[in-house]
């Protein structure tokens, strides 16, 4: 009777902690969604901007370039990240046929691992150009480079909440 006690505890537990994660989950992505949107409709305002002042005023801002490379990373590894959370990277289906249900299982795990040391990398080494960048200002616009190294470690912690994240929801669909 303990045993069975003890099964519905865990139960219980993995249930709640499912109902909190799935919370959490909405909040961070939902913010990362939105902070892409806001990222590319800066993006998008500074490279026009750039393109009016060189070939209508031929005299572009000097702090164009610097800050649409400074927004273009930021939207690239965000929206990397948004794209682990969906699952909708690019990956290899045509031999999911041949493979059969536990050989595309193995393959998805095989993806996820690649997915977590590829977010650990960025994460320890992004980290580490972050701190080396905040001596060193960009030009034009006077930020410090670790403003966008950062992005490297923000979007490693995300894709982990990301892979956690989609294997809690295939948890729940088996």
């Amino acid at each position: 009777m303990g045993e069975r006690r003890a099964f519905f505890e865990e139960c219980y537990i993995l249930s709640e902690f499912r109902t909190i994660w799935k919370k959490v989950d909405a909040l961070v992505f939902g913010v990362v969604k939105y902070a892409c949107v806001i990222i590319l409709t800066a993006l998008v305002a500074v490279v026009f901007s750039i393109f009016f002042g060189r070939y209508v005023l031929s005299n572009s801002p000097i702090w164009g370039e610097p800050f649409s490379l400074l927004c273009l990373v930021w939207l690239s590894l965000l929206g990397s990240a948004l794209v682990v959370r969906r699952n909708e990277h690019l990956r290899v289906t045509m031999l999911d046929d041949k493979f059969g249900e536990k050989g595309v299982f193995i393959t998805e795990i095989l993806s996820t691992v690649c997915i977590v040391v590829f977010s650990l990398f960025l994460i320890y080494y992004g980290g580490g150009l972050a701190s080396k960048g905040a001596s060193n200002n960009m030009a034009g616009i006077n930020v410090p480079y670790s403003v966008m190294y950062v992005s490297m470690p923000v979007t490693g912690v995300l894709n982990l909440f990301a892979v956690i994240g989609e294997w809690l929801e295939r948890g729940e669909k088996a």
